[in-house]
């Protein structure tokens, strides 16, 4: 769309690993893995603490995909990536990783 600003849709979480499934190949041969991840900490919200404890899911799609592959259930990254439907016919929202940096 015209005058629509580029990186808005970009969402950065420390968090834990804890779930991921086998690699899986995309139809036109990008590797993909789907992986859980664990948040909890403590934010402010309205000038009063709120604590936090999600799980979220995500996914990672092509050569990026090792760096999960090789990580230990458990583990603490730092996730980056954007959020966006899980298909075309699902609602549901997921957490497409596009780097991972690790603490």
């Amino acid at each position: 769309m015209a005058g629509e600003q580029l990186g808005l849709n970009h969402l950065k979480l420390t968090a834990h690993l804890v779930a991921k499934d086998a690699v899986r190949y995309t139809p036109a041969g990008q590797p993909v893995i789907n992986c859980q991840l664990q948040y909890q900490g403590q934010v402010e919200e309205a000038g009063a603490a709120r604590k936090i404890e999600m799980n979220i899911s995500a996914i990672i799609i092509g050569p990026s995909y090792r760096l999960i592959e090789t990580m230990e259930l458990g583990q603490l990254a730092e996730f980056e990536g954007f959020i966006a439907h899980k298909s075309l016919r699902s609602q549901a929202l997921v957490f497409h990783i596009t780097n991972i940096n690790f603490n």
